[in-house]
């Protein structure tokens, strides 16, 4: 006669027991296995920061075009070619940093602010209000040095978010967030579909392009033709917005950092 089990009974019959406890640790096995499996397939996260919280202090000069950046001296580089390094500018939240840089430009200045980094770039979340000149001239602007035309499919994001603020701060799951942010001012930086080039984006003639004017195209995997350059350590690219084009490439977050700094 076949087990039988009795739900008022204190035990079940033996083989139905031992039956069900088979069932229970292979489906134990099978949950452990999945989540696993489900971890290791995730992408890891970026080697960035966002140094929230911590205040720090800064010297260096301003260069407000065409995205507010701060110089900073190297130590032990004075006289070479590139003797500063470059940080990109920001206010707090979702807004860029040109009110607050303003009648600035070309000053060295003493700021405070919160740190942004990646291994692709660096930025400061410049606290309003804490801009001080120092007593010493005008400084000129480095120059721009032109590197000829490119061709490259990749992504655009807010360089505020993808730096550091947050992770992943690219693709499809950052896409409404990355609009807003360079809609408020943020400066908007192509990142290639295998991370190995980035850009600062500017308009033909060098300039920011208009904060709204890449909203359609953030975060959609597009070709882009335009003039590459470089500024001290920022590669920058001059593109016409009115020749964009989507690709039916696929944009995914990536950890990959880009060689290039901003």
């Amino acid at each position: 006669m076949n087990d039988f089990y009795v739900g008022y009974l204190p035990k079940a019959p033996p083989a139905l027991a031992r039956f069900v406890q088979r069932v229970i640790l292979l489906l134990c096995f099978l949950g452990v296995a999945i989540a696993l499996a489900l971890v290791t397939g995730q992408m890891p996260f970026a080697n960035s920061a966002f140094e929230y919280g911590k205040m720090r202090g800064f010297e260096g000069i301003i260069e407000a075009r065409p995205y507010p950046t701060l110089l900073v001296a190297r130590p032990g580089e004075v006289g070479s070619g590139d003797k500063h390094s470059r940080y990109l500018l920001v206010a707090p939240g979702k807004h860029g940093a040109d009110n607050i840089v303003a009648g600035f430009d070309g000053r060295e200045v003493r700021l405070k602010g919160h740190l942004i980094y990646r291994e692709s770039g660096t930025m400061i979340e410049i606290e309003p209000g804490s801009i001080s000149p120092l007593n010493s001239p005008p400084a000129p602007h480095a120059p721009t040095v032109d590197s000829g035309a490119v061709t490259v499919t990749g992504e655009i994001v807010d360089s505020k978010c993808y730096l550091g603020v947050m992770n992943p701060g690219n693709g499809k799951v950052h896409r409404d967030c990355a609009a807003r942010c360079i809609s408020g001012g943020i400066p908007p930086i192509f990142v290639t579909l295998d991370g190995e080039e980035q850009f600062l984006l500017v308009g033909p003639d060098g300039n920011a392009i208009a904060p709204d004017a890449l909203r359609e195209y953030v975060a959609e995997p597009i070709t882009v033709t335009g003039e590459a350059s470089r500024r001290g350590e920022t590669r920058m690219l001059r593109v016409d917005v009115g020749k964009l084009h989507h690709t039916s490439a696929k944009v995914e977050p990536t950890p990959r950092s880009p060689k290039f700094k901003i």
